[in-house]
């Protein structure tokens, strides 16, 4: 006779009972759920039977007896040391599945890492060749002009009329403004000077060398050829020229377009024209001089540019067309130039030589009119004043001013052992002086100094005075274009 505590179907202890109304024999619930889902039979009489005819019974739990193998202290303890055998088993295997993930995952990284490296090294020569096709498409864009020998020594009559007829207009107004006290009242005198700071300040990615403002633009060249066009605090435009060094860089007028040229030491002569409306620049044309380009200055009638080489060359190009309209070959081979500057009224230059003497040409007529010396070293800058009678200059040691109305009388300045850029102020009355790492401000008329910046980390390149001394700009090798207000 069956026990209600077995099953009809195993004949093990039941956990969950359930009674058939078919037969009334008792089962184990699982079993016989899945005896009639496979039959759907009873297995001891063989009648049809279904889940619906099965009725659970509720009685209290039983506990099941220990196995054999648990009722001594000997088996408990081969029970426990097979359990630790099993626990020391998984705790190696998850050992060696943890360095096996450390593993992949070292892999990972360092393939990670590879691919980052690969994908840094593409974009670099992604944008590189962007560079070169930009440059490429510039050069493609704009002619490049290489000079001939048919040019002719003197100007024509066009510009000689058009240079004098602006000489006559600049000196009257220079005359007319120099009597008028009013205008040099908007001046600030040394004491507002002497408490100007830093008030903006632009890091580049190279040193400057040379500088050029107009109105609120200001325009510099760098050591490996970027040049760097700024309006208040804003960069608007840049652009490198193949790693050759900017030794000038200058504003030119020719239309209502923002224009400016630089000339490079591989004798490059780039014009640019920048729309100041769309904040889009573009060179417009490239001259090959031919010739290691040592000083450039621009005409007051906004479209002559003036070039000395270090082969002695005096050269005239009109930017307008990127034409050479003049050759002045009188010293070439016998002295090497070294800077120009146009006197205010446009009808001198003024050129420094590597042998220390300054040469004073006029543009009319074509001649030397004046030769000045007595400064130590090579003339590394000249720079007339705004009140058209003194001409400084700058040896790496020595400062001189000259007085054009006597020729050969002047007075030393300044002396120091690394000079390295002078300006005049737009009044006259002040000159600043790059020395090293400072900038020295003279009082002209005093001929003493009343104060010095010491701002810059490396040589001082270039200084500018704004339109009545409202901002003194300067730049320097330290890749910093300082300036300087209240």
């Amino acid at each position: 006779m069956q026990s209600w505590q077995t099953c009809a179907l195993s004949g093990e202890l039941i956990e969950t009972p359930v009674i058939s109304k078919v037969s009334g024999h008792i089962y184990e619930k699982r079993l016989i759920e899945k005896h009639i889902e496979s039959t759907g039979t009873c297995p001891i009489t063989g009648r049809p039977l279904n889940l619906e005819d099965l009725i659970e019974v509720k009685v209290a739990k039983i506990q099941k007896p220990r196995p054999v193998t648990a009722t001594s202290i000997p088996s408990l303890l081969s029970l426990l040391q097979n359990e630790w055998d099993a626990l020391l088993l998984e705790q190696f295997q998850l050992k060696q599945h943890l360095e096996q993930v450390r593993h992949e995952l070292t892999h990972a990284l360092y393939q990670h890492d590879a691919a980052c490296r690969v994908i840094a090294k593409l974009i670099k020569e992604r944008d590189l060749a962007r560079i070169e096709l930009a440059q490429l498409q510039n050069k493609l864009n704009h002619k490049v002009e290489v000079e001939t020998n048919n040019v002719p020594e003197k100007l024509s009559a066009n510009y000689l009329a058009d240079i004098e007829q602006t000489a006559l207009k600049l000196t009257s107004q220079r005359k007319l403004l120099r009597k008028q006290q009013s205008y040099f009242e908007q001046f600030p005198n040394s004491q507002i000077l002497s408490n100007y700071e830093i008030k903006q300040q632009h890091t580049q990615t190279q040193g400057g060398t040379s500088l050029d403002i107009q109105a609120n633009y200001v325009i510099v060249g760098g050591q490996t050829g970027l040049i760097s066009l700024y309006r208040f605090e804003a960069l608007l435009y840049q652009n490198q020229q193949q790693n050759q060094l900017i030794n000038a860089i200058r504003f030119f007028t020719i239309d209502e377009h923002l224009r400016f040229v630089s000339s490079t030491s591989d004798g490059d002569l780039v014009i640019y024209k920048f729309n100041t409306e769309t904040n889009e620049g573009v060179i417009t044309q490239t001259v090959k001089v031919g010739q290691n380009i040592t000083g450039l200055a621009i005409h007051p009638l906004g479209y002559i540019a003036v070039i000395v080489t270090s082969e002695g060359l005096l050269l005239f190009y009109d930017l307008r067309s990127g034409v050479q309209i003049s050759k002045v070959t009188d010293f070439e081979g016998q002295c090497k130039f070294t800077s120009v500057a146009i006197h205010p009224d446009g009808l001198l230059l003024a050129i420094g030589q590597e042998n220390s003497q300054i040469k004073i040409w006029k543009i009319t007529s074509g001649q030397l009119v004046a030769q000045f010396e007595g400064q130590e070293g090579s003339i590394n800058q000249v720079a007339f004043s705004e009140n058209g009678v003194n001409l400084a200059s700058v040896s790496e040691t020595q400062v001189f001013q000259w007085d054009l109305r006597n020729p050969g009388l002047f007075q030393n300045l300044f002396q120091s052992q690394k000079i390295s850029s002078i300006s005049y102020d737009t009044s006259g009355a002040y000159l600043a002086v790059g020395e090293n790492k400072n900038i020295h401000l003279f009082d002209i008329k005093k001929q003493q100094e009343f104060f010095k910046f010491e701002s810059h980390r490396d040589t001082v390149t270039a200084i500018r005075f704004a339109e009545f001394n409202k901002n003194i700009y300067s730049c320097s090798l330290d890749k910093q274009l300082n300036i300087y207000g209240n």
